[in-house]
């Protein structure tokens, strides 16, 4: 295959088309990422759509926010009608752009992409573990988005052409993750929690290497006056339950579940422990804590040292470390009181330089770089 075929004139065409891949059948950060790009995109005139498996998440919302949604298993690369479905699709539509993200989404449609020439094909890289083969990455792509430096790193250091990668960390609504005192009353009265409690969380999807269960070992040193909160839902939320009633944390510890409000929990919170300690591009999650003007506890992962370079009010452990982990809450526990000024310092830093707008004006950037029309 051609390196990279030569771009396909769409001056001729009213809106170029822009489909997204996704095999993933989760909810989490990429795929919010990925809803946010076809929300921008859309607003900004470009055709947008998804292909993605009939029973996930994000085919789901996809559809109900009204984006044209295509349904493909993506069972295994070995799922021959997967391949036909996503061939016939994919002709049918004969995009501009198809930007992969997973990994069968990625192996399956970056290959038909290029068998159909597609006109520029992009693969984000959404997680820093390392990956299995570089193959994939190497022939199906024009160029690969990476959601932090350290994720291109660690693709540069597998022979990938470091000219062909670029690192577009993930964006956030400044606006809408900003404190509020009144939102902070409301959540905390909502739970029981008094002005005197000192609220710890976590705000993720409860999977395996959110390192939850360093969360809640470490709940189980930390006495009165912490309470502790996770607001999220995913694959391991009854084993973690069981886990915290076996410990004793019953009375002291939340598990409040799937909320689409986020931001009334980060405004609610004393102390954002972020426990994750692998897979992590740029977390959102951290970026909207910074946001927020909260303290922050985190595992010292790459990415996520990454995004917090400069804040003052972050404390690094290594996972696993229950003691370090106490020590740098309690310390952190007389630090709470943030002046306003600078949770607003915070906020406008995030905007400056982790704001979604800016995020999608570097992604349009690329898009004219490499040949993409603007929408006439």
């Amino acid at each position: 295959m051609k390196e990279r075929p030569d771009m396909a004139d769409s001056s001729n065409r009213k809106s170029p088309l822009i489909v997204h891949t996704e095999s993933s059948i989760g909810w989490g950060g990429q795929e919010i990422r990925i809803m946010a790009e076809l929300r921008a995109m859309r607003l900004a005139g470009f055709k947008t759509a998804l292909i993605a498996p009939e029973p996930s998440r994000i085919y789901a919302r996809a559809g109900a926010e009204g984006f044209p949604v295509y349904p493909v298993r993506f069972k295994n690369k070995a799922h021959i009608r997967s391949w036909m479905r996503l061939f016939s699709i994919i002709d049918h539509l004969k995009p501009d752009l198809v930007n992969t993200h997973s990994s069968d989404d990625s192996w399956m449609a970056g290959f038909v992409s290029r068998l159909l020439r597609v006109p520029l094909i992009i693969r984000t890289r959404h997680v820093s573990t390392p990956i299995g083969s570089a193959f994939s990455y190497r022939v199906f792509p024009h160029f690969i988005l990476t959601t932090s430096q350290a994720i291109k790193d660690n693709l540069a250091e597998r022979g990938l052409d470091p000219e062909k990668i670029f690192s577009v960390p993930t964006g956030i609504d400044s606006g809408r993750f900003r404190f509020s005192q009144a939102l902070r009353r409301q959540t905390r009265l909502e739970h029981g929690m008094s002005d005197d409690d000192i609220l710890v969380g976590n705000i993720c999807v409860l999977r395996s290497w959110k390192g939850l269960d360093f969360f809640i070992e470490t709940a189980a040193r930390l006495g009165s006056p912490y309470k502790f909160i996770l607001v999220g839902d995913g694959p391991q939320r009854e084993r973690l339950e069981k886990k915290a009633d076996d410990m004793c944390l019953s009375d002291r510890l939340i598990f409040a579940g799937h909320q689409e409000q986020i931001e009334r929990y980060f405004c609610a919170l004393d102390i954002f422990l972020f426990t994750s300690y692998a897979n992590e591009g740029i977390p959102q999650s951290v970026l909207q804590a910074r946001s927020t003007g909260i303290p922050i506890v985190a595992c010292a992962t790459a990415s996520v040292v990454e995004t917090l370079a400069g804040y003052e009010e972050v404390s690094f452990v290594e996972y696993g470390d229950i003691k370090a982990a106490t020590a740098a809450i309690e310390e952190t526990k007389d630090h709470i009181k943030i002046p306003e000024s600078e949770r607003i310092r915070q906020n406008l830093w995030v905007k400056e330089n982790h704001d979604l707008e800016a995020m999608i004006t570097r992604i349009r950037g690329l898009y004219r770089q490499w040949g993409l029309g603007e929408p006439g």
